[in-house]
């Protein structure tokens, strides 16, 4: 499988609008995430043990998110997909915290404050839409 328009798209990146819902309830957040190329189907995100969140998360796994391009980012490229499985991963944030600190600027703040609070999720993707941006390539990619 070709990746090369998903790596590019995902590098302009950290953040996702995730959509969930829960008895009718919609709700969005915008959450950093992490990615690796050999797992092109995964990305992972944190939320803090407490957060109300987590009971959305457990109860509907079904969601769906698209990215949030880096400020300064042309042409708004961007990742979308639907019918997300949402769950709790068995890596830890001290797994992933090297990447978070490589891609997703002043990291450490956060790490620093609230690091000891934070559970991994993972969003397993069946198809993901890529849009390299205005007038760029775009594609849809089955896992």
């Amino acid at each position: 499988m070709d990746i090369t328009l998903l790596k590019q798209v995902a590098s302009t990146s950290n953040k996702i609008a995730l959509s969930t819902a829960l008895n009718s309830e919609a709700d969005v957040k915008i959450v950093n995430f992490v990615w690796y190329e050999d797992r092109p189907d995964t990305l992972y995100f944190s939320s803090v043990k407490t957060s109300a969140a987590l009971k959305t998360y457990d109860q509907q796994p079904d969601v769906a998110f698209i990215t949030v391009p880096n400020d300064g980012t042309p042409n708004n490229p961007y990742l979308r997909a639907q019918h997300v499985q949402l769950r709790r991963s068995e890596k830890t944030m001290a797994n992933l915290l090297p990447r978070y600190l490589e891609t997703i600027p002043n990291y450490q703040q956060v790490w620093d404050a609230i690091g000891a609070t934070l559970v991994v999720f993972e969003l397993k993707l069946t198809d993901v839409f890529v849009d390299g941006g205005v007038g760029q390539k775009k594609e849809t990619l089955h896992f």
